[in-house]
């Protein structure tokens, strides 16, 4: 799956550090279906002058789950930023928006990057997140993907359930849902859609987002009714995306944000029923501005 460009500056120059305003969901399913956003430019947000705007422009697309990332000025402006992040948290939730951390760097998949993680849940704990959200996608260290990064991935997950006092949703591209022998050929690979299950069943895991960059929209609903009849016990929702650095097979960008609406309300009606949770869009810097 192509990474999009701006994320991998944002990577680059903050190690992933975001923000994730979402609907926590505390049930065995989703309460209800939301729709949500990716804010990697979380300028407007922070800036006390724009924020409440900028929600009133996500509310109007019917976005209550944004994810908001930080760049590397403001993640050095410490106590400021802080303060910035609680006003809008504050804001957030007078809007029925929750808030929870989004954290994501390939490098914390390993052990050695696992302090690093662990030390940005330490940091912001006394927020009042709703939730964490990690977007740590096994195919960003290369592909294909040893069995010993899959058991590190693990432990990572379950080093993160043990110290974060918020509950804990990921990012996964689909391909580990969708097969039941191993993905990459190798016969000691651990079935990382089994692990998760497990970890769903003892309440240790909420959610998971597929990141199903694909067109046409028929295949998208394919695709997600097949992995949820497949893993009933876990609780998903899917990304599309709207960015202008994936090809048109990809991605959503050029379609206006009625298009986006009516298409989600099709979506709605096809899935969720079947338990999925929502859309999220990847990212609000490329979706359309209203007509």
């Amino acid at each position: 799956m192509l990474r999009p460009v701006i994320r991998t500056i944002t990577w680059t120059m903050v190690g992933g550090l975001g923000l994730c305003l979402s609907v926590a969901a505390q049930q065995a399913r989703p309460a209800s279906w939301s729709q949500g956003a990716y804010i990697w430019d979380s300028a407007a947000l922070l800036d006390p002058r724009q924020c409440e705007a900028e929600l009133s422009r996500l509310e109007r697309q019917g976005i209550d789950q944004l994810l908001v990332g930080l760049n590397s000025q403001q993640v050095r402006a410490g106590a400021a930023t802080t303060r910035a992040l609680q006003r809008a948290l504050v804001s957030a939730h007078k809007r029925g928006m929750r808030v929870s951390l989004l954290l994501g760097d390939p490098e914390w998949i390993e052990e050695r990057g696992r302090p690093a993680l662990q030390h940005l849940i330490q940091r912001y704990r006394q927020l009042a997140f709703d939730g964490l959200h990690l977007d740590l996608e096994l195919e960003q260290l290369g592909w294909p993907v040893p069995s010993e990064r899959i058991r590190q991935w693990l432990a990572t997950l379950r080093a993160v359930q043990t110290l974060s006092p918020w509950p804990l949703s990921i990012s996964s591209h689909p391909r580990w849902f969708e097969a039941r022998a191993s993905t990459t050929g190798q016969q000691d690979q651990p079935c990382l859609a089994c692990e998760l299950s497990q970890m769903s069943q003892r309440r240790r895991l909420n959610s998971i987002t597929l990141m199903l960059y694909q067109r046409p929209p028929e295949r998208v609903t394919e695709r997600s009714l097949a992995i949820i009849k497949r893993w009933p016990q876990l609780n998903f929702r899917i990304a599309q995306s709207v960015e202008s650095t994936l090809p048109p097979a990809q991605s959503w960008h050029g379609s206006s944000a009625l298009a986006l609406q009516m298409q989600v309300e099709r979506w709605r009606r096809q899935l969720e029923s079947s338990g999925l949770g929502g859309i999220d869009w990847q990212d609000w810097h490329n979706y359309p501005k209203e007509e």
